[in-house]
């Protein structure tokens, strides 16, 4: 007799075979059964206990299956728990109710500027062009300002390297100086050292500044939503800093909007216009390379935009400094950045000043990463922008690397804008494998948004 670890509910001297492998019992089987003369193998007893198992077995106790029946491969996105379901329809409802602010509500113009013919009145010089520095606020919470200390911090960085601003030491000099004038006392202490103050920031600059914020509908005081939480006043306090609020819409729609009913009693028609400019992934080719996969859901690649790198979709309201065509160049910073010099330099070469001729090479310092291309200064220059190294997922020479999404300065361009919502409305992002927008712009952190 061999021992074998089985386990059966009905088991018969006559049909010892239609038994189930396991490791939980231990039975002894008839050494007359041919079958089992000798030790068998355990992959080699399962297959015996299979030659009958088509047969007939006691409807009071079922046989228990060997395995889980095969499941079919599901497509790449569903939301098969309800939990994952409701997250969707929570961030659709979301998206949509920012959109009903636009119903009564336009977006702001930019404030006019200063005639460029103006010059100061002090020494008839002409005033130099006006830089737009702009910076995005997509949500307030009343509880946490902290980061508005920041907006603070990089508003007077502004303020002390553009035109205007007097060098520390010059303010210094000329407050001793009217202190003497003020007093019969002239054997004031002069303990002013220039080696004692910073080598950068306070020098000023030679361009003028206007500061913008670009504002999500979370986070306007307009919006009627935020009244209740408060959520209004952080751009309430930016605006007294020095901040001029712009309202801006996202470049495309994450959601497919529904039409207006109310648009005859508003007499507003933006809303109208955002609803028919389409949605991202509207117009997706059927066929071809960049078409969406027929595993894959069309709302995919909205979803996973949603929370796409730090801050989801709204990161791609940085884009509409290329709307601020009414300054020759625009700066977009985060509120976590400041400046430690003037930019003159790149200025002078984005806007052609850098020579009289336009076809000698400026000394401008260009960073020399991995993936860093010697610029071509005989052409026009129409953006500046750092590589984000952190972004890189699997470090090696070849891997893809972002855009640091902190730092741009543009050319901006109504045309340029608008490519970029093309390419959103087509939503050609292939997600496996990961290449990113058109097949080859991905592949990074954050390579959904920015």
């Amino acid at each position: 007799t061999s021992e074998f670890s089985l386990e059966s509910k009905s088991m018969t001297e006559h049909d010892s075979a239609s038994v189930i492998v396991s490791r939980s019992k231990k039975y002894n089987i008839n050494n007359n059964n041919p079958h089992f003369s000798q030790s068998y193998p355990r992959k080699v007893m399962k297959q015996i206990a299979s030659f009958k198992r088509n047969e007939k077995i006691d409807k009071k106790q079922p046989a228990t299956p060997t395995r889980a029946p095969s499941k079919k491969k599901t497509a790449t996105y569903a939301p098969t728990t309800v939990r994952r379901l409701n997250r969707v329809q929570y961030f659709k409802h979301k998206e949509l109710k920012n959109y009903n602010f636009w119903k009564t509500n336009y977006p702001d113009p930019v404030p006019p500027l200063p005639k460029d013919e103006d010059v100061n009145p002090s020494t008839g010089e002409e005033l130099p062009p006006i830089i737009a520095y702009v910076t995005t606020l997509t949500k307030c919470a009343p509880s946490n300002m902290d980061y508005l200390d920041g907006a603070a911090v990089l508003l007077h960085s502004i303020r002390r390297n553009s035109y205007g601003w007097a060098p520390m030491q010059q303010q210094l000099k000329e407050n001793q100086q009217r202190e003497r004038e003020q007093t019969t006392n002239h054997n004031l202490s002069n303990n002013f050292n220039p080696k004692s103050w910073p080598n950068y920031g306070g020098n000023g600059g030679r361009y003028r500044y206007r500061a913008y914020v670009i504002l999500n509908p979370d986070a306007s005081p307009k919006n009627e939503a935020n009244k209740d939480n408060n959520s209004g006043d952080c751009a309430k306090i930016l605006e007294n800093m020095g901040y001029t609020v712009l309202h801006r819409p996202p470049l495309v729609p994450l959601y497919e909007i529904p039409p207006s009913n109310e648009l005859a009693a508003t007499n507003n028609t933006y809303y109208d216009e955002l609803q028919k400019s389409g949605y991202v992934g509207e117009q997706r080719s059927i066929y071809g390379p960049l078409s969406r996969p027929h595993d894959e859901r069309p709302d995919l690649l909205s979803y996973n935009m949603l929370n796409d790198g730090c801050c989801g979709y709204d990161e791609l309201l940085k884009l509409h400094v290329y709307g601020m065509v009414e300054h020759g160049l625009a700066v977009h910073l985060d509120f976590d950045s400041l400046l430690l010099r003037p930019m003159d330099d790149l200025f002078d070469v984005m806007l052609g000043k850098h020579s009289s001729d336009g076809k000698s090479v400026p000394n401008l310092p260009i960073a020399k990463g991995p993936k860093t291309k010697k610029p071509d200064f005989s052409k026009p220059i129409h953006a500046a922008f750092t590589r984000d190294y952190n972004s890189v997922k699997d470090p090696c020479p070849d891997a893809p690397v972002g855009i640091q999404g902190g730092f741009l300065v543009v050319k901006p361009s109504l045309e340029v804008l608008d490519r970029f919502k093309t390419i959103l409305r087509r939503g050609e992002f292939l997600l496996d494998p990961r290449k990113g927008w058109g097949g080859k712009f991905g592949g990074f952190y954050g390579d959904m948004t920015f």
